[in-house]
């Protein structure tokens, strides 16, 4: 039994970036923090912590997701060192995040048929409905899905799950 762990970093670090606000007191909750785009600019994760936090089995595959970073940004240094493959996207031309969803969808099918075993588990650090139609496919085929996001994760994705951890109990652990 093994573990095949999908993050969405975009999604992930924004959406903490706001749990973090709320957690110091700049807004009073995520839809106060999300309504009026306060932010955390000093949030950070630790995604070797995150990677601890999402499974405690051996690590068939670990996959990072998002925009292509600044240069200088050393947020994908530390998910490599941390054990993840990466996945990086060029932005559209408006400057907007494009193709990390699919490409992230389109992995977990793939490993689904092609490296996964009987009784792995599949982890997807992500929050939105746009997973929902794959955990349905590995369902099918008796694969157990387990979520970690935050605790606003969308509730669909949150039901579908076989487990969901809510990584706002998590903050102080996985700040970096």
């Amino acid at each position: 039994m093994s573990a095949l762990v999908y993050l969405d970093d975009s999604n992930l670090w924004i959406e903490g970036k706001k749990v973090s606000a709320v957690s110091r007191g700049m807004a009073l909750d995520i839809w106060e923090a999300t309504e009026t785009r306060t932010f955390d600019q000093d949030f950070k994760l630790d995604f070797g912590r995150v990677l601890q936090i999402a499974n405690n089995l051996p690590i068939r595959a670990a996959r990072f997701y998002g925009s292509r970073p600044p240069a200088a940004d050393s947020v994908w240094q530390a998910a490599e060192a941390a054990g993840f493959r990466l996945t990086i996207l060029d932005k559209n031309a408006r400057g907007k995040e494009k193709g990390v969803d699919s490409s992230m969808v389109a992995d977990i099918m793939a490993d689904m048929y092609e490296i996964a075993s009987p009784g792995d588990i599949f982890i997807i650090i992500a929050g939105d409905v746009d997973y929902v139609p794959v955990i349905d496919k590995l369902h099918g085929k008796n694969y157990e899905v387990h979520v970690l996001f935050w605790e606003h994760a969308a509730s669909e994705l949150k039901k579908k799950a076989d487990r969901f951890v809510s990584l706002n109990g998590h903050l102080d652990t996985i700040r970096y």
